[in-house]
């Protein structure tokens, strides 16, 4: 006859400290990233698109939505850091 295993009990954790959803004055708005972030997404949009073919509708369709979101992003985070909103 096989025995079942017994069944450990259940760890007991303490319950989490309650973090408020919204603390203002300290969040960034809406749609920010750090400015850090937001020059390391420039950096890459730049790289990425540097060497791309201008005759190509494709490649600078694809490099003008990219490098305008990277601009967007980079705008909206001085705007945050400047304490402006938008």
């Amino acid at each position: 006859m096989r025995f079942l295993p017994r069944r450990r009990a259940a760890a007991a954790f303490p319950p989490p400290a309650p973090v408020p959803l919204h603390t203002p004055g300290t969040e960034l708005p809406p749609g920010a990233v750090p400015l850090a972030a937001a020059v390391h997404i420039s950096r890459q949009a730049l790289a990425r698109h540097g060497g791309a073919n201008i005759h190509s509708r494709t490649a600078m369709l694809y490099a003008a939505v990219d490098l305008e979101h990277a601009l967007r992003t980079l705008v909206t985070a001085l705007d945050a850091e400047e304490g402006r909103t938008p």
